[in-house]
């Protein structure tokens, strides 16, 4: 891909992130030689609903910076809304008989996620406690030597093993069949919802309705036609049921062959990835834990990592144990916590041989990306420092 992607994990400023990258938003690598002149930009600014619109003072830190609006009626062409919320509301309006099946589909998909959140709760809940019960019969052990225990190899050697290393051999072997269960279940929860999605497609004849065509023609024009994408945070599920709803999966990954620079915060980052993680921010401490849960399988576009935004405020970075567990339930991708001030840039580079590969470089000046493995290992990579992926 000619472009690259930012990813920052909860900037506190837009305008501050604007005149933070003046340089590369200003810059261009597209090949339509029209985009790198215009410099126009693309909001996206779905995960805000209803304020979807409420985003003049972001208009203004680019126009600040040297990037001119250019109206044409209401509307700024140049620094430009992607208005996926407006133009789903649009088409609710226009064909409300394929709304209503929509709808029926997401309340049976919100019936079938609540099943699989009490699962989870009650998952990890055990984990915790193997967890515990682990400690406490040997306290030197840790979560993520657990994991990585290799339990075929000891199950060869059982009648050598001691009581104690039998012990310690059985207690890891359930803590990992807990861990299993975790993955099968989020694995099950988005196999059921998959299949969902694609009866309401095949039943509703949604991909060929003229209206949604049309939308979704401008939706992809809108996307193929920036030079910058902000990805602005807010309500992922939004985000990502309204991006997902006009299929725009294809429209993204070839503006960025094209050569477009995405600038992604918070919600934005978790609906590139392969895996959408959410945080529950509701949850009471007093009866449950508040965790990380599977909510959905994103776009893939960024596979090699997992972004975890707001880390400070949600990953407990010195808890060995919360890492591991963090990185063996989303095994997938290599696990990168990322602050208000943390930022990380992808870019497509050559190899020695000439071959190109993607880069993960952190680029925060006053912070920077916390990387973390099934062992519970923690490497913060400051400003400037690349980072090891597969």
């Amino acid at each position: 891909m000619q472009g690259s992607i930012v990813f920052n994990g909860n900037v506190r400023s837009e305008a501050d992130l604007i005149v933070r990258f003046r340089d590369r938003i200003l810059a261009s690598r597209h090949e339509d030689p029209q985009v790198r002149a215009s410099r126009k930009v693309l909001m996206v600014t779905a995960a805000w609903k209803k304020d979807e619109y409420n985003e003049g003072h972001i208009r203004s830190s680019f126009n600040a910076i040297g990037i001119p609006s250019r109206w044409e009626g209401a509307h700024d062409v140049n620094v430009q809304n992607l208005a996926v919320y407006h133009e789903f509301n649009n088409f609710r309006y226009a064909v409300p008989d394929i709304h209503a099946q929509y709808h029926a589909k997401q309340n049976v998909i919100k019936e079938v996620k609540q099943l699989y959140h009490r699962k989870n709760a009650h998952l990890v809940a055990l984990l915790r406690e193997q967890n515990q019960l682990l400690k406490k019969a040997f306290p030197e052990s840790t979560l993520g030597e657990a994991l990585a225990h290799p339990g075929a190899d000891r199950r060869r050697r059982l009648p050598s093993l001691t009581p104690r290393d039998l012990q310690y051999h059985f207690c890891c072997e359930d803590i990992q069949a807990t861990m299993a269960s975790l993955v099968a279940n989020d694995q099950r929860m988005v196999e059921v919802c998959n299949e969902l999605d694609l009866h309401f497609i095949a039943t509703s004849g949604v991909l060929h309705n003229p209206v949604y065509k049309e939308i979704r023609a401008r939706l992809e024009a809108r996307l193929l036609n920036a030079n910058s994408v902000f990805l602005f945070g807010g309500h992922v599920a939004v985000l990502w049921n309204r991006l997902n709803f006009f299929k725009l999966e294809n429209a993204l990954r070839e503006a960025l062959r094209r050569g477009t620079n995405f600038y992604a915060i918070s919600a934005g980052n978790v609906v590139l990835c392969r895996s959408i993680v959410l945080y529950d921010d509701f949850a009471d401490d007093r009866r449950v834990n508040r965790d990380f849960e599977f909510f959905d399988n994103g776009f893939g576009i960024v596979s090699k990592v997992q972004i975890f935004p707001h880390c400070r405020d949600r990953i407990k970075t010195d808890d060995p144990d919360n890492l591991a567990y963090l990185a063996n339930r989303f095994r997938s991708a290599c696990c990168v916590g990322l602050n208000e001030e943390s930022y990380l840039l992808l870019e497509t580079v050559e190899d020695a041989n000439g071959k190109p590969v993607e880069r993960f470089v952190s680029v925060g000046e006053k912070d920077g990306a916390y990387v973390f493995d099934g062992k519970g290992y923690k490497i913060v990579k400051q400003m400037g420092e690349e980072l090891t992926v597969a």
